[in-house]
């Protein structure tokens, strides 16, 4: 085990908050969410379940405060000196308490406040031990830091994107009538592990028949029949970065119905994707998308965003939508070095549905498409 990324990656992340901190007069943060602990840190566990956070400092090093049995793996992962570890006995607010403590009263405390990993009895715990003059939400802060990739941020999606695709393939491979959608869910997890991925941000979903017109069906015993869809939806980690794809395989000749939705559902894709360049919104994006489904009398049947960002993950998700989303109201203009999701899907309940996505990577020309089904 050892860091993923060189110290400098590591060190430029970390001035860069320091900077965001500066401008809002915060004079230490504590951050909870893994994926910015990761990002900052390269600290990366499945033991996230446990309390663990990153106090930092604006003019001091920063330091981990997690378990202590979780301190090797953090000592081995990171650069950091200083890494604190509270025995299973301690309470870990407090543990945080006395190590902020440590470095001086705290005026201005920065909190990703909208972190699954700080419920608000420990939030109103640690306000209280601590009694900073001022509390400041810093997850938009953070998220924007992380939204735009760095060139290496960049490779490790495009491996995660190689093991998506070949994991795909090798599930449209099996897809056949008699088959089992546990089957199909066999061979995307084979595929992944023996190719490079890590453990997943969550888990690849698997839909046949009527129940791809459920979103987020996730395997079971029934076999595929022939005449409808088979929904997959998929994506591989690599350094904790993942790359999504949505792929559906026809098997034989769908209804008349389906067909429809398939068409139209390939159609937003590729709308969706052709609006991913620098200066068009998240919502431009989205519009796009939904205006080929509403073209094709079938928005009725679309309820929910077109996309969203990805790239850091842990469980229980493999996106990064907490920092940008393709929908209504999201202004944000794209840029360079964003990847993004391109997810329409379109379910009819009870009778099927078609979900076709791409992650793309937005450069300064075309979009660049990095997860397909070839």
């Amino acid at each position: 085990m050892a860091p993923v990324f060189p110290k400098a990656e590591y060190e430029f992340r970390q001035q860069r908050l320091r900077d965001v901190m500066r401008e809002s007069e915060i004079d230490t943060c504590l951050i909870t969410s893994p994926e910015s602990v990761c990002y900052l840190t390269g600290h990366a566990t499945p033991g996230y379940y446990t309390y663990q956070a990153l106090v930092f400092p604006v003019e001091a090093s920063p330091k981990l405060v997690m378990r202590e049995s979780e301190v090797i793996n953090a000592e081995e992962l990171t650069y950091l000196d200083d890494i604190r570890g509270y025995p299973d006995n301690v309470d870990p607010i407090s543990a945080t308490v006395q190590v902020i403590a440590s470095g001086g009263a705290v005026e201005h405390l920065g909190i990703d406040e909208r972190s699954w990993f700080l419920p608000p009895y420990q939030h109103r715990q640690l306000v209280s031990e601590l009694k900073p003059r001022q509390v400041s939400a810093v997850d938009q802060a953070v998220g924007g830091l992380r939204v735009v990739k760095s060139p290496a941020e960049i490779e490790a999606i495009r491996e995660a994107a190689r093991i998506t695709n070949r994991a795909a393939k090798d599930a449209v491979d099996v897809v056949a009538p008699g088959v089992r959608e546990r089957d199909i869910a066999a061979a995307i997890f084979e595929s992944m592990v023996r190719n490079g991925s890590e453990y997943l941000g969550m888990e690849p979903f698997v839909a046949s028949g009527p129940r791809s017109g459920n979103i987020h069906a996730t395997w079971t015993d029934r076999v595929v029949q022939s005449g409808e869809p088979v929904l997959l939806e998929l994506a591989a980690a690599y350094h904790r970065y993942h790359a999504a794809l949505m792929h559906t395989v026809l098997v034989g000749d769908l209804p008349a119905d389906l067909r429809r939705v398939a068409d139209t559902c390939r159609k937003a894709r590729d709308a969706t994707v052709a609006m991913m360049r620098p200066g068009n919104s998240a919502e431009d994006c989205h519009r796009a998308c939904v205006k080929v489904i509403e073209d094709d009398g079938l928005l009725e049947y679309y309820r929910k965003r077109s996309g969203y960002s990805i790239g850091l993950a842990f469980a229980p998700d493999w996106g990064e939508g907490a920092i940008l989303s393709l929908g209504y109201g999201q202004q944000g203009k794209l840029q360079p070095g964003m990847v993004l999701h391109a997810v329409p899907a379109i379910r009819i309940p009870s009778r099927g549905g078609v979900g076709l996505s791409a992650t793309v990577l937005v450069s300064e020309g075309d979009p660049e498409i990095l997860t397909a089904v070839e």
